[in-house]
């Protein structure tokens, strides 16, 4: 006990150790694919099929679609494509508290972590930050394919700072999402498999986003579904942003909504987060009974 104390009390406490713990989980993250180079290809290459694919049925449609989507710049390839690149970048931050609460939970480290100096919040918040990073990493590669092919072609000058801040608005929204269905895994036992949270949302971003096809052609009360939908305000500005140069009224408007969205997840999957870890610890739920 003496032992464990010292240790704990060795360990940098506040921001800066919070920050050292998180960097730590991120680079274990990075080593388990390094270590595993097919690991590393494989994912590389699921990301970048998804691309490839819609590159091809965009092109497909794009005679007969490109009208309806006149308001982004008349190109459907470019439309879609924004998207799906947008998109790829938010699933890796849905999915990463869920996947990254079950890992631990099965493998039973969950415990350990609680008990260490910095808790669980580190480690959920390094391998969303790594996961998050490798995705835009590969989604960067392939929009400069892309580019490089014709697909999509960015307006000139577009002011960029606004494009970061919806990628990190939505990563943020997202990841409120992820914790909110993470938090499930001991407010409804769902300890494996997916959480109704990221199940649902993940239907809802490909059905009343406009990830796939403007919400103009959605009946009206798709349209207002699609309303509480983070995503559906990131694409909306960044297709604005990149592929006719838009700014103002008609970007900082979807920007805002994006901004209430995200600060709404974040402030009640983090409080639906703490209170299913809350009881857990309270109903000795933090461990595998074997």
């Amino acid at each position: 006990m003496a032992g464990a104390q010292m240790a704990s009390e060795q360990q940098p406490l506040g921001s800066i150790g919070f920050l050292r713990a998180a960097r730590a989980a991120a680079w274990l993250e990075y080593k388990g694919l390094r270590v595993y180079p097919s690991n590393l290809w494989l994912a590389a290459a699921q990301e970048l099929s998804t691309i490839g694919v819609w590159y091809f049925v965009a092109r497909f449609l794009s005679s007969a679609a490109n009208g309806a989507v006149a308001q982004y710049g008349g190109n459907y390839v470019a439309y879609v494509l924004v998207g799906v690149l947008l998109n790829q970048m938010a699933m890796a931050s849905l999915r990463s508290p869920f996947n990254t609460i079950s890992e631990a939970f099965w493998d039973k480290r969950l415990e350990t972590y609680r008990l260490a100096v910095q808790g669980i919040w580190a480690n959920i918040v390094g391998r969303l930050a790594w996961q998050v990073l490798f995705s835009t990493l590969l989604q960067a590669v392939a929009a400069a394919v892309v580019v490089g092919l014709g697909g999509i072609h960015l307006a000139h000058g577009f002011f960029w700072p606004d494009a970061l801040a919806i990628w990190l608005l939505l990563v943020l929204a997202n990841a409120g999402l992820g914790l909110m269905g993470a938090s499930l895994i001991f407010l409804l036992e769902v300890k494996n498999g997916q959480d109704p949270v990221t199940w649902t949302y993940q239907y809802l971003v490909q059905i009343v986003s406009g990830l796939y096809v403007p919400l103009s052609v959605l009946p009206g009360w798709l349209q207002g579904l699609g309303r509480v939908v983070p995503q559906t305000y990131a694409f909306s500005a960044m297709r604005l942003l990149v592929l006719t140069g838009s700014a103002g009224r008609s970007v900082s408007g979807a920007m805002t909504g994006l901004l209430l969205g995200a600060a709404a997840a974040v402030i009640i999957g983090g409080l639906m987060m703490r209170w299913a870890l809350i009881r857990a610890e309270r109903l000795s739920g933090l461990g595998v009974v074997v």
